[in-house]
C-alpha cells in the first residue's frame, strides 16, 4: 500500500479526535473556563480525591494557583488543536501538543492504562498521528507537502 492509503485509514479518526477537541473547547469557552473559576474547581476536586499521580502534583498545584492562565490554555488548546485535526493543517506539531495536553489531563485525573478514561485514549491516539502525519490525506498538509519541513507536515 502507499502512504496515501494508509493515511486514508486515519481519516475517520482525524475527523472524530477533531470534532470531539473542538466541541471540548468550545463547551469550556462558553462555561466561563477563561476565567478559571471551572478549572480551579475541577483541580480542587481530583486533589481532595487523591486522583492524581505523585509526578503531577506539582503541576496541578501550579494550577490551581493559577486558574486564568491555564484554563485559558486549556480552552484555546483544545479549540486549536481540534481545528488543525479537522482541516489536516500542521498536524504533526499540533499532534504533539495535543498529547502534552491530554497526557497531562489524564496524569491529573489519576487515568492510568488499568484505569483508563478519555484523556488516555486520545492521548494515545494524537501520539499516533505525530508519527504518521494524518494530514496528508484530505488535508492542508497535503497541499504544503514538500514546501515545509517533512517535520511539520
Amino acid at each position: 500500500m502507499n502512504e496515501r492509503v494508509a493515511l486514508g485509514w486515519l481519516l475517520p479518526l482525524r475527523l472524530l479526535m477533531g470534532v470531539i477537541l473542538v466541541v471540548a473547547g468550545w463547551e469550556k469557552f462558553s462555561s466561563g473556563w477563561l476565567h478559571g473559576d471551572q478549572l480551579h474547581n475541577a483541580v480542587a476536586t481530583w486533589l481532595g480525591q487523591h486522583r492524581p499521580h505523585g509526578f503531577f502534583r506539582p503541576v496541578l498545584e501550579t494550577a490551581r494557583a493559577h486558574p486564568k492562565i491555564f484554563g485559558t490554555l486549556v480552552t484555546i488548546g483544545e479549540c486549536a488543536i481540534g481545528t488543525s485535526f479537522v482541516l489536516g493543517a500542521f498536524t504533526r506539531p499540533m499532534a504533539l501538543l495535543g498529547t502534552i495536553l491530554l497526557a497531562s489531563i489524564a496524569a491529573g485525573s489519576g487515568e492510568t492504562p488499568l484505569r483508563p478514561g478519555t484523556a488516555l485514549m486520545m492521548a494515545a491516539i494524537s501520539l499516533t498521528f505525530v508519527f504518521t502525519a494524518p494530514g496528508r490525506f484530505l488535508g492542508i498538509d497535503q497541499a504544503l507537502r514538500g514546501r515545509l519541513p517533512r517535520w511539520l507536515v
